[in-house]
């Protein structure tokens, strides 16, 4: 979409900048080209690349210009950039392709030439969605966040964990953690859990003996955090616990003492502004389109706003497919 964009704007600056030496047809057109005695018309041009890529660049343009209003480049985003940007030139390096070979082929970007455009390109997106979840945290509802904060932030435990991942050596592993952990006493338990974690567990936890500070619910898988629940203090679960990521063994530590709301009320709202992005598909689209009517974004092209307004019904046919299958299910 970007070479697209590059290039219409290329051949646009052309017809602008050499209009007025170009011959022109009876009803006042420019010219721009002639074969076989037929004349080709910077109107036609126009019509021809307005078909092939105007929607898609007006609508990219339009999103760019929303996201450098509303988010201003900080010198902390400017260096998780620059951060990414080094990440996908070593990637780059690694494969012996040039930047722009990469951005095209393992990216699915085309137009990144160099390391300047793909910064800009990464800066743009990043802005784009710190603008969208910026204006998703501003409908939240006092409510909302109240509920949140119940359901994921009253309940907090510190525990040990132990991860198994799930390859070759799994049921070994496993097998000598129970035979470790079969009858030890409530004094030796969790010594013997935290020396079990080292030398096991693939968490990044393990070098601590697995230990898990102060744990919500959002943070823990489901299983997991079902199993913490049930257990008291100072007791560990006999079996694994199978999950996404491998197999758990869990020791409880201790129930927690809940942060106050006013106290975190911020880690909250981003906590269940990501949640709801995460969960409804169509939202960050919702969003855009409101931030689109905030500029007061109108199309005068018919053709470019009948685009826009197919997109819309799509996104609105799009959400009513998903409310009739929630209902299915």
């Amino acid at each position: 979409m970007m070479k697209k964009a590059l290039c219409l704007l290329a051949v646009l600056t052309v017809l602008f900048t050499t209009a007025c030496g170009n011959p022109t047809i009876k009803n006042g057109e420019e010219v721009i080209a002639e074969i076989n005695g037929k004349k080709y018309t910077a109107d036609e041009l126009y019509k021809e690349l307005k078909g092939q890529y105007g929607y898609d660049i007006v609508i990219n343009w339009v999103d760019e210009q929303i996201a450098e209003k509303e988010v201003k480049t900080t010198d902390d985003l400017e260096k998780e950039v620059d951060e990414a940007v080094k990440l996908y030139l070593q990637y780059a390096e690694q494969y012996g392709m040039p930047i722009g070979d990469f951005a095209a082929t393992y990216m699915g970007l085309s137009g990144i030439t160099d390391e300047e455009s793909l910064k800009n390109f990464l800066l743009t997106q990043s802005k784009l969605s710190l603008a969208i979840e910026k204006y998703v945290k501003e409908q939240l509802t006092d409510k909302e966040i109240e509920d949140y904060y119940n359901d994921n932030y009253k309940e907090v435990y510190t525990y040990r964990e132990i991860l198994i991942i799930d390859d070759d050596d799994a049921d070994e592993k496993i097998s000598s953690i129970k035979k470790a952990l079969k009858d030890k006493s409530d004094e030796k338990l969790e010594d013997e859990f935290t020396d079990l974690a080292k030398k096991y567990s693939a968490s990044d936890t393990a070098s601590d003996g697995g230990l898990v500070k102060k744990a919500i619910q959002s943070n823990v898988d489901s299983s997991v955090w079902k199993k913490i629940k049930d257990l008291k203090n100072g007791k560990a679960t006999t079996d694994e616990i199978k999950t996404d990521a491998g197999f758990y063994f869990v020791l409880r530590v201790s129930k927690d003492e809940a942060e106050k709301l006013d106290d975190i009320k911020d880690s909250v709202k981003d906590a269940l502004v990501e949640s709801k992005l995460t969960n409804d598909p169509t939202l960050s689209y919702d969003a855009l389109t409101a931030l689109r009517n905030k500029y007061k974004l109108a199309f005068y092209d018919s053709d470019l706003k009948k685009d826009y307004d197919s997109d819309l019904k799509s996104l609105d046919e799009y959400k009513q497919q998903l409310k009739d299958s929630e209902k299915e299910d």
